[in-house]
């Protein structure tokens, strides 16, 4: 199951309990891989958006009117946005 896939079925906290339960297994020993990686991204890129700007739209209206399109920040929250859509 791809990683968005797992997060429309499961939702946001269903998401970050599997990734707290990776993030254990790699503390074990055990590497994490494709769409585990994909699954903490998207993740990240959840708690991102929420901390940073509430919603995806208020996200993409501060990025548009940032025009700071080449700053690595916003570069991450681009990325974050096309994470969070792609979930929905």
């Amino acid at each position: 199951m791809k990683a968005n896939e797992f997060v429309k079925k499961f939702g946001w906290d269903g998401a970050k309990a599997k990734v707290v339960e990776l993030g254990i297994l790699q503390e074990l020993g055990d590497l994490m891989i494709g769409q585990e990686v994909e699954l903490k991204r998207l993740v990240e890129s959840h708690e991102l958006i929420e901390k940073d700007f509430e919603s995806v739209d208020i996200a993409e209206y501060e990025h548009m009117i940032s025009g700071c399109y080449s700053d690595p920040y916003w570069i991450r929250i681009k990325q974050a946005i096309a994470d969070v859509e792609s979930c929905q």
